[in-house]
């Protein structure tokens, strides 16, 4: 069966409806207008969620190369000098008023600018870095003639992954690191009083780490930002406390001292023998009972004392911040019993006994030359017991002793002896003997709490103990810098 429509009917509903004429058109335009605009919506967001993730992993990527900038140039600041480092590999400095005057400042201290670092080419960054001066660059210092060795260089390290997209591997970070002054400290400024922000005064120093990774490119006017920058910051002092220039120093209230023989024991521009009273309510210091007792035909000269130059520097230590922790037995004991075997180059738990034919490598210094100087291979040796170096045995750097130690027969040693525990010591050599400095305190353990005791030294026959600051220096050097703070940076600097 059939069904026709009546065309007089069709016409008479068309006639009735002419707005309706082609809204199914404007419908779909309308429907396809918003589909394309719901798709170009779910584009720019699907777009801005992978730059929004680039950025995040690159921001990660670059704060993780930025802490290991930080901890790179600690582990490299050991056995350095902080000069070379502030001075850079070729040792000198611009020195026009101008360039001082921003050295000084804290946007100084960034390796690169931040402008230069967000545009860096990561994977070959030299031409972008060329130019720049080195101050500042962590290098091994600038000895006879010849430039220091960089350690981190200004191209930066860089950090590698494997390369998904094919062999090998990829850059995907790098580090740049700088080293600069705490210029305008009371410390700072106490010991270099010219407050130059190239030459370190106090062993504190100011490092900042520049971590950089690649993110998705944008163009913000004139300026390409190619990358994600974080910048952190780290000061790091070095230890100072045993640095206080004579030949000898004795820590206590009292002492057992024996003088014999035709020793010498010079202290240049400090005393021979420096005292530290550690009780001020005594009426008979260390320097007397020393002074006053048998002295042999020996010689105890320096910082234009009559002999025997013998000076109490009580107040000396006790006025200065970084040197008066000395004083603190409880820090003694845990620097020489806990501390010093963590981060020494030999350690040796028991008594021991080192001449020609038996004995480890405990260094090498010779204090004529840089301390930076070929050849120069200082130590850092800890011996928790007795000591005894004999024979023609020679060693260089920092020796800690917490038990008793003797130094005999033609034996030397170049550096900073740290006596501290026992306190007993003997010293009888011929020849060149100690240079450098020896350090001598008695620690006594009152239920579990350290205190300090009765030192006992003896200085006999020919021995020779002369003070050299520069060894000494170096030997402290071999401490690790302790970091006092850390910030990152997340603006521009003043």
């Amino acid at each position: 069966m059939m069904f026709f429509a009546d065309k007089g009917n069709l016409q008479q509903r068309e006639s009735c409806f002419p707005e309706e004429k082609g809204v199914a058109l404007v419908f779909v335009l309308l429907a396809l207008a918003i589909l394309s605009l719901l798709g170009l919506f779910m584009t720019l967001e699907a777009t801005t969620g992978l730059h929004i993730s680039d950025n995040y992993e690159s921001r990660i990527r670059a704060t993780y190369a930025a802490l290991a900038g930080l901890n790179h140039a600690r582990t490299l600041m050991r056995g350095l000098d902080n000069d070379a480092f502030l001075q850079g590999p070729d040792g000198v400095y611009e020195q026009s008023s101008s360039y001082l005057k921003q050295a000084k400042k804290f946007s100084f201290r960034n390796p690169l600018s931040l402008v230069t670092a967000h545009s860096l080419n990561l994977i070959d960054p030299e031409q972008d870095v060329s130019g720049m001066p080195d101050d500042g660059m962590i290098n091994t210092g600038f000895c006879y003639g010849n430039k220091g060795t960089p350690l981190i260089p200004f191209t930066g390290i860089a950090l590698h992954a494997p390369n998904p997209d094919g062999s090998g591997e990829m850059v995907i970070s790098r580090y740049f690191v700088k080293v600069t002054d705490n210029n305008g400290e009371a410390s700072e400024i106490t010991r270099d009083t010219y407050d130059s922000p190239f030459i370190d005064g106090d062993g504190m120093v100011i490092v900042r780490s520049m971590g950089i990774a690649k993110t998705f490119s944008d163009r913000t006017g004139s300026v390409m930002r190619r990358n994600s920058v974080v910048v952190f910051e780290g000061r790091y002092r070095r230890f100072t406390g045993f640095d206080l220039g004579p030949a000898m120093l004795v820590l206590g209230s009292r002492v057992i001292a024996s003088l014999d023989g035709n020793y010498e024991i010079t202290g240049g521009l400090f005393p021979g023998i420096g005292v530290i009273d550690t009780d001020v309510a005594d009426t008979l210091f260390p320097g007397q009972i020393i002074g006053t007792g048998p002295l042999g035909n020996g010689d105890i000269s320096g910082a234009g004392l009559p002999s025997p130059a013998i000076g109490d520097i009580t107040d000396q230590v006790e006025s200065d911040p970084e040197r008066s922790i000395i004083l603190n037995p409880r820090f003694l004991w845990n620097f020489v019993f806990n501390k010093s075997p963590k981060f020494s180059d030999n350690y040796y738990n028991g008594d021991q006994y080192w001449d020609t034919i038996a004995a480890p490598n405990i260094g090498s210094y010779d204090s004529s030359k840089p301390s930076n100087a070929p050849g120069q291979d200082p130590k850092l040796t800890v011996v928790h017991g007795n000591l005894r170096m004999a024979g023609n045995l020679s060693g260089g750097g920092l020796l800690i002793v917490t038990g008793d130690f003797e130094c005999v027969d033609a034996c030397q040693y170049e550096g900073l002896v740290l006596v501290i525990g026992s306190g007993r010591t003997v010293i009888d050599t011929a020849g060149k003997g100690l240079t450098g400095s020896i350090v001598v305190a008695n620690l006594v353990d009152i239920n579990g709490i350290p205190i300090f005791g009765v030192p006992d030294f003896s200085v006999r026959g020919d021995s020779r103990i002369k003070a050299d600051v520069n060894a000494v220096k170096t030997a402290l050097g071999l401490i690790p810098p302790v970091q006092t703070s850390f910030r990152e940076i997340t603006g521009v600097d003043p």
